[in-house]
């Protein structure tokens, strides 16, 4: 998809204010909005592309399957293994929370 489909999407989702956009983490589940980021202090490149838990003080370690906590985890979408799935241009990003 372009990026302005994604955007467009993103609009029909959730309205104008992007701090209200919603992303699922495609390792543990959790929903993050754009504030959420903001808050816990990540960078902007960050939103939709990693976990929200990376700059949390506590979160759960990314493909620990024995950690049953209902927390973010510390996925990072750059690393080793992407498995973001939803392709934005040349990018690979979260879906959309709902």
């Amino acid at each position: 998809m372009t990026r302005e489909e994604w955007l467009a999407q993103g609009q029909k989702l959730f309205g104008k204010d992007m701090m209200q956009w919603k992303f699922k983490c495609p390792n543990c589940g959790h929903i993050a909005t754009v504030q959420d980021y903001k808050k816990a202090g990540a960078p902007s490149s960050a939103v939709g592309f990693s976990c929200v838990g990376r700059w949390l003080p506590v979160h759960k370690e990314a493909f620990d399957d024995k950690d049953k906590r209902k927390i973010p985890c510390n996925y990072a979408g750059g690393g080793l293994i992407n498995i973001n799935p939803i392709e934005v241009d040349d990018k690979k990003v979260f879906e959309f929370g709902k």
